[in-house]
């Protein structure tokens, strides 16, 4: 099958505009989903792609949007996303995560034209382990919003099966780059140190797979290029395969910056649900969609600080 119309959620998100902004490069035609309260901030609107109002908790909305776009791939990024929920959080993360995803699914099947549904996951659905995590290994979610994703995973399982709408979940290792979110740990070392104000952290003694911006975008270009799949239900992990301390990481932020100061490790609890380890066995997206990792650490750094010291100047 020939991809043509891809129509994306969550297009205005950090690894969204990557994407987007890829995809129009590609020649794809794009369409995307966003709320009527979801404005486009500093970045503005993207050009070349067909917005339509709606949000994912809103199976009609849906609808509508397809009906008008008839797409024949949707990627499916949006997503409510907290390490430590609150209370008060949790009917909207059910709905956005768990109902929203559904609803996509249903749309998708109903439509007849969607002929690969690619969606979201994270690796945090695994169960703890130091070691290099299997596509097939533990699920045992560290987190509600954990568990979401994976209830997400199953909805997507059950339309391949029942309905022969083939779907593919790519469990995506920690993600950094240009244009993330500013309350996220990178930028916000990045931003600290530019302001000269030592940065509050744990004590850094976490290992994650970090996995640059463009890697990620990659693997989605990945599994365009490599549909269709024997699996129904294709499930990738995408990381690097190395883990490297949050310490360490930071560390080398800030000698790239070019500066001395205090990074205050421990000044700051860890959370209770702690993730004190992950890296990705990436065999399988190695093998399948003929991807790899491409960017370095040092390189990642050096390119995120350089858009961040840019991004920052200007928000004076």
């Amino acid at each position: 099958m020939t991809i043509k119309k891809i129509f994306v959620t969550g297009a205005t998100g950090f690894i969204g505009r990557h994407l987007v902004h890829r995809l129009i490069a590609e020649g794809y035609s794009v369409g995307a989903l966003v709320r009527p309260a979801s404005a486009f901030p500093k970045t503005g609107r993207i050009e070349g792609v067909s917005f339509f109002q709606g949000d994912i908790r809103n199976y009609e909305e849906i609808k509508t949007a397809f009906s008008a776009f008839e797409p024949d791939t949707i990627i499916h990024l949006a997503t409510y996303y907290a390490v430590m929920h609150r209370a008060d959080e949790i009917g909207v993360m059910i709905d956005t995560n768990v109902k929203g995803t559904t609803n996509l699914l249903e749309a998708a099947k109903e439509s007849g034209a969607v002929k690969l549904f690619i969606n979201t996951s994270s690796t945090q659905v695994y169960e703890q382990k130091k070691q290099r995590l299997k596509e097939e290994d533990v699920i045992k979610p560290q987190s509600l919003y954990a568990v979401t994703k994976h209830y997400a995973e199953e909805a997507c399982s059950y339309y391949a099966d029942a309905f022969h709408l083939p779907c593919v979940t790519l469990r995506l290792f920690p993600p950094y780059g240009p244009g993330d979110h500013e309350r996220r740990l990178i930028p916000y070392v990045i931003g600290s140190i530019l302001k000269n104000t030592p940065p509050n952290l744990t004590t850094g003694k976490q290992e994650w797979d970090f996995v640059y911006i463009d890697d990620i975008v990659n693997a989605y270009q990945a599994v365009l290029k490599s549909y269709p799949f024997k699996d129904d239900h294709a499930i990738f992990n995408i990381g690097t395969g190395e883990a490297v301390s949050i310490r360490s990481f930071v560390e080398k932020i800030r000698e790239n910056i070019g500066s001395d100061i205090d990074l205050s490790w421990g000044s700051i609890a860890h959370r209770a649900n702690e993730v004190w380890y992950n890296s990705a066995d990436i065999k399988k997206a190695e093998t399948v969609l003929h991807w790899s990792p491409e960017t370095g650490i040092d390189e990642g750094i050096k390119k995120t600080v350089a858009w961040f010291k840019d991004y920052f100047q200007k928000e004076r």
